[in-house]
């Protein structure tokens, strides 16, 4: 066995052993177990947090349904209201209306009741005793739309003081000509109830209308009022009127009447 030569043998490092502590162990141990313990946390807090937001978006989703629901029934009410009110108003108005057509006539009534106390009172202050007590006042015929039919409208006054109530029966006769022959017809032959007579009973005075239907051809030229009291200080009554001094335009506003024949 040959010699080693000092020059060919190369020296080594020796590395002295590194000697690990107990302790530094445990504390990687620790850090590992904290990072541990912070990931769950974190975990948690993160969970929570989109559960917290999921229940906020549910909560907040429920309450804007809810007041989209109020929302819409406020508005429901609000044109309920608002179509009540156009009713409520249209209805005042309507009654504004009516209410100033009935003052207007009311007025027109009063004026026609003072004119006929009037009359009554001059009446009164030109006669005496029973004489012509009984008298036809404002007597129109108004031509309707069907050929030979009209309406008609007087009003009968009794002037006699001492006469509370007067009854009494109206007769009321139309003459003319018929094909060339004069004709006169009864109230029962012209009037819609077909009665020959009309049963009155009234104070001062009594308010008459009706229709008069002719029969086809005929020519009217004179209209008899009679009225025939029942009372005895009261006179018959007897008036005739010319047929065409009677008549008014088709389109005159004639006077109201407390009776009618309809």
């Amino acid at each position: 066995m040959k010699p080693v030569s000092p020059s060919k043998v190369k020296p080594k490092r020796i590395k002295s052993p590194r000697i690990v502590h107990q302790h530094e162990r445990r504390s990687h141990w620790w850090a590992l177990l904290l990072l541990a313990l912070l990931a769950g946390i974190g975990w948690q807090v993160y969970s929570f947090g989109v559960r917290q937001g999921g229940f906020l978006e549910a909560q907040s989703n429920r309450e804007l349904s809810r007041l989209n629901q109020e929302l819409e029934q406020s508005s429901a009410a609000l044109k309920e209201a608002h179509a009540e009110a156009v009713r409520y108003r249209r209805q005042a108005e309507i009654e504004v209306n009516a209410s100033r057509a009935l003052q207007e006539q009311l007025a027109g009534i009063e004026k026609e009741n003072a004119a006929l106390k009037s009359d009554v009172k001059m009446l009164r202050s030109l006669i005496s005793g029973d004489n012509g007590s009984l008298y036809v006042r404002n007597l129109v015929l108004q031509p309707l739309d069907e050929p030979g039919r009209y309406h008609y409208a007087f009003t009968l006054v009794q002037v006699l003081e001492k006469v509370d109530v007067t009854k009494g029966k109206l007769l009321m006769k139309v003459s003319g000509k018929l094909k060339g022959k004069r004709k006169r017809l009864d109230r029962s032959e012209f009037s819609a109830d077909g009665e020959k007579v009309l049963k009155l009973e009234f104070s001062n005075y009594q308010d008459v209308s009706g229709e008069i239907a002719l029969p086809e051809g005929f020519k009217p030229e004179s209209l008899l009022v009679e009225f025939l009291p029942r009372n005895k200080e009261l006179k018959k009554m007897s008036k005739r009127f010319a047929w065409d001094d009677a008549l008014a335009p088709p389109s005159a506003k004639l006077p109201g009447a407390d009776h009618t024949e309809e």
